[in-house]
């Protein structure tokens, strides 16, 4: 899917239209709980086919973004198109029928290593950097020291404890 933008809406306006629910003849479509980290809007949706009284639950995705003069607009997907952002609250996999196992395999390690615990004086290696090591010299913000220099270190890309 592409990305839909609306002249003149505020990343706001973008948020409630998503999450507001839409009924029609034949279904129901309504958001149970929503969040927004950053610019990713997660939500927790559930349809209601009408006619074949059967109910649907699923974890959305919505990447938000702002077009320069133009206006907000989002790019939708769902658990099961494994969108490579792993934010979502750990509450919500608990709402919604297993879609993608690798999905919430990849949000479960990102909120065990976002909540990690360093303290200062560690030696941590680093993942996806040329900076082999940092010595954690600061916890907020989270930096670290190499080769005299100091570094802000995203909680990403904190390895293991050397």
């Amino acid at each position: 899917m592409g990305w839909l933008f609306t002249h003149g809406a505020s990343k706001a306006d973008i948020v409630q239209r998503l999450t507001a629910p839409e009924e029609n003849e034949t279904r129901r479509w309504e958001t149970l709980t929503h969040c927004v980290r950053g610019n990713v809007l997660w939500s927790v949706v559930e349809i209601t086919f009408k006619q074949e009284n059967r109910r649907k639950r699923f974890i959305a995705c919505y990447l938000l973004a702002k077009d320069r003069g133009y206006g907000w607009g989002y790019k939708d997907m769902e658990e099961s198109m494994h969108p490579f952002y792993y934010s979502c609250p750990l509450k919500y996999l608990d709402m919604a029928p297993v879609e993608n196992a690798e999905w919430r395999a990849e949000v479960q390690a990102y909120h065990r290593n976002h909540n990690r615990k360093v303290e200062v004086g560690q030696k941590v290696g680093l993942k996806g950097s040329t900076i082999p090591w940092v010595i954690i010299t600061s916890l907020r913000p989270l930096l670290g020291e190499y080769d005299g220099k100091r570094y802000r270190v995203p909680r990403r890309m904190l390895g293991e404890v050397l």
